[in-house]
């Protein structure tokens, strides 16, 4: 069943399109991921799903019900946002019940309720404690609690991690998306965060000036980007302008030669094509390896190590190459040395060059 069906919604500032004709279906009960750079888009289309906004054109429809003139008010969605908009004078149980009490729910329904929640968030020692005297990650809860208090049908988080330490972010990410499960609730979350969105989501749409660019898994967007602005945008690439000679052989800047699966039903469709290989399925090999027909001879310009990995830009005498691998893979890997990088067939995907629009 779809929760959630968005049908040619656009947004229009004066002459500026925010959100162009957009068509969507969000699945009951998971978590979906709307990602892209400022400017986008996304938070323009999470607040008109939530009402915040009211789109220019096209509709928001819910269940089968038409939301798009309905009051943000009467839509029963939570809303979790960026600044959080906890209420400083209040304690932890007080601002969870507030929504409660803005539904005149009967006091010993709200305290049930409250310390309900309390106990999901893992909170309920602080109930009586000023949300002021929270750490981030404790108030983040808070907010979550009360976005949640009143059952709705739809929990929307706008960027709710973006003011959070990178420690903190990621088990915060670990907590919502292990509260967003174990309730089942339909959630939209808008991150300009690749990891975050990998990290959490059933699915991913990713936006580019105001319209989808794509929509899937996570690891199939990652795997297989439609285009150069995804691929650029989800994770790291190796990404390389490329020619085709007919012959499922693509040619290399530089003038070198390699084979890629199915490179001639891509190529001819393309239009100009670029090539994808992530720097985990580039292969690093010792000088005086065997060479295969997808191996290249380069020279370690810069070596990043972090202890479990190790990445390394590889100059193949007409472009660079990351690589990521292990000190167990290759144990004297060093800036100056010179290398055998292996680009995999399998693992070499053509892409829709970037175009201007």
């Amino acid at each position: 069943m779809t929760h959630l069906t968005l049908q040619a919604v656009t947004k229009r500032f004066h002459n500026t399109f925010a959100v162009d004709h957009v068509d969507l279906s969000v699945p009951d009960g998971k978590l979906v991921c709307f990602l892209g750079p400022s400017g986008c888009g996304k938070t323009t289309l999470l607040r008109m799903i939530a009402g915040l906004e009211t789109p220019t054109s096209g509709s928001v429809m819910f269940a089968g019900r038409d939301l798009t003139h309905v009051p943000a008010n009467r839509r029963d969605f939570g809303m979790v946002f960026q600044s959080l908009a906890l209420f400083p004078h209040m304690s932890v149980a007080e601002n969870v019940a507030y929504p409660l009490r803005l539904r005149r729910v009967e006091r010993g329904a709200q305290a049930r309720r409250v310390a309900e929640l309390l106990e999901l968030i893992q909170l309920p020692h602080m109930a009586n404690r000023p949300v002021t005297q929270l750490s981030g990650g404790q108030r983040q809860r808070v907010a979550i609690a009360r976005a949640i208090a009143s059952s709705p049908k739809l929990l929307l988080l706008d960027e709710p991690l973006s003011a959070l330490d990178a420690k903190l972010r990621e088990a915060m990410q670990v907590e919502i998306r292990m509260l967003q499960q174990r309730l089942g609730i339909t959630t939209i979350m808008v991150t300009h965060d690749q990891r975050e969105a990998m990290t959490m989501a059933d699915e991913i749409v990713v936006m580019e000036k105001g319209r989808i660019a794509q929509v899937g898994r996570p690891l199939d967007i990652y795997r297989d980007p439609v285009s150069e602005f995804v691929a650029d945008f989800i994770g790291l690439g190796n990404i390389l302008p490329v020619t085709f000679d007919g012959e499922d052989r693509i040619g290399l800047p530089g003038g070198r030669t390699i084979s890629v699966h199915a490179a001639s039903r891509v190529a001819r469709t393309a239009g100009d094509i670029r090539l994808l290989i992530r720097p985990e399925d580039v292969c690093v090999r010792p000088i005086d390896a065997t060479p295969g027909p997808n191996v290249l001879a380069g020279k370690v310009t810069f070596v990043r190590d972090v202890g479990a990995s190790i990445e390394a830009t590889i100059d193949c005498d007409g472009f660079t190459l990351t690589a990521a691998t292990t000190p167990r893979e290759t144990p004297s890997l060093a800036v100056g040395i010179r290398v055998l990088a292996e680009m995999p067939a399998h693992a070499c995907r053509l892409i829709a060059a970037r175009t201007a629009h």
